[in-house]
């Protein structure tokens, strides 16, 4: 895909709710150990409410701070969280992630429909992160969640278990971790950038801290020359495909032939028209997630492919999927 006029970059903004002590804190500060060159924005109420960890916070100016790694943290209340993300996915920041954590902010609900009215060009909704105990999920919450990270599957003597508890109920997609770490790339793609000449703290404390593992992300690609019909490949995205979290890429339409950029995390759909150097006959995706059944997903796509001798698309086809512009 090619890469848009930096005025026209968006940047997704994920929202991590959970419980108290369920792993919220150790989730983004993996993610903020492990950026990689990823910077990330983190908007919390208050430093201690989430426990970002000291070593990497560089310096506190008001509201933001700047983190060690290029990142950035800031602290707001509901009222104010639409114009820092205004300011926080402006193309003068650099971020290419913003993680809000919702404890204490306001109801996931009320931050999802925040983030869903277009208020702002640049900052789009990245799906809602639940992190569950997996000694004791909360199911309500699992059912919200676009993807649930079932947190602590060290600390249960049936892993597999927990997992298909909450699988049973989460209409999005299901992660188990330990100690919160979750691969940043199921979140948002790698950022490649030039290396200081110092280690960073994020890579100094890695290097104290020795390894720590998580479960890398896998993808698999699938691209055909023919278009898709769009019933079919919304149907597709909106039943969240197993271990799927992430998917992205562009297809065109048959019918109307239009060409439209698709970005899923869990069932999270956002699409919008494809720019013009992305152009495809048919459509190029990549699925993203741990665990995947790579034959099973590029034969269920194969199925999204439009056929010789599929009836006519009717005038308003393309409405499953451009629904979710």
């Amino acid at each position: 895909m090619s890469h848009r006029h930096p005025r026209d970059r968006t940047v997704p903004v994920v929202l991590v709710a959970g419980h108290l002590g369920v792993g919220k804190s150790s989730l983004v500060n993996h993610l903020l150990r492990h950026a990689d060159g990823t910077r990330i924005g983190v908007v919390v109420n208050d430093f201690g409410a989430l426990g970002i960890d000291a070593m990497l916070v560089a310096g506190q100016a008001d509201s933001v701070t700047s983190l060690a790694n290029g990142c950035l943290c800031c602290t707001t209340d509901a009222d104010g969280l639409s114009d820092l993300l205004a300011d926080l996915t402006a193309p003068a920041t650099g971020l290419d992630l913003v993680v809000v954590e919702a404890s204490g902010l306001a109801e996931p609900r009320e931050l999802v429909r925040l983030l869903l009215a277009p208020t702002d060009p640049h900052a789009v909704y990245g799906g809602l992160v639940v992190v569950l105990d997996a000694a004791d999920p909360d199911l309500e919450q699992a059912r919200l969640a676009d993807l649930a990270v079932v947190n602590g599957l060290d600390r249960v003597d049936d892993p597999d278990a927990a997992l298909a508890t909450v699988r049973a109920v989460a209409a999005g997609a299901v992660v188990g971790t330990r100690h919160g770490a979750l691969d940043p790339a199921l979140l948002v793609d790698p950022v490649s950038r030039p290396k200081p000449a110092q280690l960073g703290l994020d890579e100094l404390l890695r290097e104290v801290d020795g390894p720590h593992a998580h479960d890398e992300a896998q993808s698999v690609s699938f691209s055909s020359e023919q278009p898709v019909d769009p019933g079919r490949l919304a149907a597709f995205l909106e039943a969240g495909p197993a271990g799927v979290v992430r998917a992205k890429g562009v297809v065109r339409l048959a019918g109307d032939g239009e060409l439209w950029e698709v970005q899923t995390v869990g069932t999270a759909i956002r699409v919008r028209p494809a720019p013009v150097r992305a152009a495809t006959s048919g459509a190029r995706l990549v699925l993203i997630g741990t665990g995947l059944d790579e034959a099973g997903l590029i034969q269920a796509l194969e199925g999204c492919v439009a056929g010789a001798d599929d009836p006519e698309p009717t005038e308003h086809a393309a409405l499953a999927l451009t629904r979710y512009a």
